[in-house]
C-alpha cells in the first residue's frame, strides 16, 4: 500500500472511531409478555438473563449502527422479574402480564438539559418502580448529538435505565440532522418514514402507539395510514394511549408542525384514543376532554414537558383545568376499569391528580380551543 493510500485509510479509521457511540450505554426496550430487546455499546458479546424458578435465557448481540449491539430475547415468562448480565453491566426488568392486571408506568419529556434537577427527577422516577418509562422526546439539547446524549441523558439516567425499560418517542431536537436519535433507537422502531420512527405495543389492559409529530404534518399521509390501521386493530383493548412530542392542544407559546391538530385529531377520535401524552411545552398541562370530529370521542391530553430545569411559564386558560410550571413527571396507573394519573415533582409532591373511568361520557370540548401555533 502506498503512502497516500495509508493516509486515506488512517483518516477513514479515525472517522469511523469518532462516529461510534461511547462504550457505556445500555437500555432495555420493547418488553412484552415473552420477549424484550437489550441494546448496549460495550464489547460484551451477548446477554444472559435469569429469573427465580426459571432456566437462563441467552441471546447473542447483533451489530447495529455506530457500535450498537442488539439482543432480542425470546422465551421469557409473563409477569416475571429478570436480571440480565451484559458483560460487567446488569439490567433488571419485569415482563408484561398476560392478562389485564393493573400496572404503573411513568412519562417524562424534555429532560435534555442534563441539569442536576433532571438527575434528581430521574431518581424520583426510579424510586416509583414503574413497569416502563415513556420518554416524550428532547432527550439531549441542543442538537441531540452523541456527546450531548452522553452528558445529558445517559449520565443522569444510567441507574434508572438499569431498572426501568425505556419506550422513547422523538422530539424536534431529536430529529435534527445532527441527532443520534435514529441510530440510537433504531432497534425500537417498527417503521421509520420521512416523518420519523413509530411503533406500537401492548401492556395489560392498554395499547400504546409511539409516533413522531412530523408524521402528522400537513401533507404527510404515511403516519395517518399507519396509526389509523394500528388503532383499528387494537379496538378491543380497554385503553388506547398515543404518545408523541408536540401537543395538539395547548395554551403554551411554542410552535408545532403545521397541521398537526387538523391531521391527527380525526385519527385519534376515530380510533377511540383515551389518552395522549406529549411534551414540547416545558410545563405540566392537562386539557379538558376533546371531541373535535365525533361527539362520542373523549381524548384527554396531558403535556409533561417539565423533565429538566429549563421551564416555560404556565399559562392560565379555561380549556386547561391544571397547568403548573415545575420539574415533574407523570405517573399513570392502568387498570381494566380506570386510569389514574398523577403529576409528581422532584420532591414527590402531587401537582395534579385525575382519575378516568372506562366508559366515562362526561362533557367534552369540540371547539373554542386556542388556535394552533403552526411553524
Amino acid at each position: 500500500m502506498g503512502r497516500g493510500w495509508r493516509a486515506v485509510a488512517c483518516v477513514a479509521l479515525v472517522v469511523a472511531a469518532c462516529n461510534r457511540f461511547p462504550d457505556d450505554w445500555l437500555y432495555v426496550t420493547r418488553v412484552g409478555t415473552t420477549g424484550a430487546v437489550v441494546v448496549w455499546t460495550s464489547a460484551a458479546a451477548g446477554v444472559r438473563c435469569t429469573s427465580r424458578g426459571g432456566g437462563p435465557v441467552e441471546a447473542a448481540g447483533v451489530a447495529g449502527r455506530r457500535g450498537l449491539r442488539v439482543a432480542r430475547l425470546a422465551g421469557l415468562a409473563p409477569a416475571t422479574a429478570y436480571r440480565c448480565d451484559v458483560g460487567r453491566r446488569v439490567v433488571r426488568f419485569r415482563t408484561a402480564p398476560a392478562n389485564d392486571a393493573p400496572f404503573v408506568f411513568a412519562a417524562v419529556g424534555d429532560s435534555g438539559d442534563g441539569s442536576a434537577v433532571a438527575a434528581r427527577l430521574a431518581r424520583r422516577i426510579r424510586a416509583g418502580r414503574p413497569a416502563f418509562l415513556v420518554h416524550l422526546g428532547d432527550f439531549a439539547y441542543t442538537h441531540g448529538t452523541a456527546s450531548e446524549y452522553a452528558r445529558r441523558f445517559f449520565r443522569p439516567y444510567a441507574r434508572t435505565l438499569a431498572r426501568v425499560p425505556l419506550m422513547p418517542t422523538p422530539g424536534n431536537h431529536d430529529l435534527h440532522a445532527r441527532s443520534a436519535y435514529r441510530d440510537l433507537f433504531a432497534p425500537v422502531a417498527d417503521g421509520d418514514d420521512a416523518g420519523g420512527p413509530h411503533y406500537a405495543f401492548d401492556w395489560g389492559a392498554a395499547h400504546f402507539d409511539s409516533v413522531a409529530s412530523p408524521a402528522f404534518a400537513r401533507g404527510a399521509p404515511a403516519g395517518v395510514a399507519w396509526l389509523a390501521s394500528d388503532l383499528a386493530a387494537a379496538a378491543a383493548r380497554p385503553w388506547r394511549v398515543v404518545f408523541l412530542h408536540e401537543p395538539l392542544w395547548t395554551a403554551g407559546a411554542k410552535a408545532t408542525v403545521p397541521g398537526l391538530r387538523a391531521v391527527l385529531a380525526p385519527v385519534l377520535d376515530a380510533g377511540r384514543v383515551d389518552l395522549v401524552l406529549a411534551g414540547h411545552q416545558h410545563f405540566y398541562e392537562r386539557a379538558r376532554p376533546a371531541c373535535l370530529t365525533r361527539p362520542d370521542a373523549r381524548v384527554v391530553e396531558i403535556i409533561s414537558g417539565g423533565g429538566g430545569a429549563n421551564l416555560d411559564p404556565a399559562v392560565a386558560h379555561p380549556d386547561f383545568p391544571r397547568t403548573v410550571s415545575a420539574t415533574h413527571y407523570v405517573r399513570v396507573r392502568v387498570a381494566a376499569d380506570a386510569l389514574d394519573l398523577r403529576a409528581i415533582d422532584v420532591d414527590g409532591r402531587v401537582l395534579d391528580h385525575v382519575r378516568r373511568r372506562r366508559g366515562d361520557a362526561g362533557p367534552c370540548l369540540a371547539g373554542g380551543w386556542p388556535a394552533p401555533r403552526d411553524r
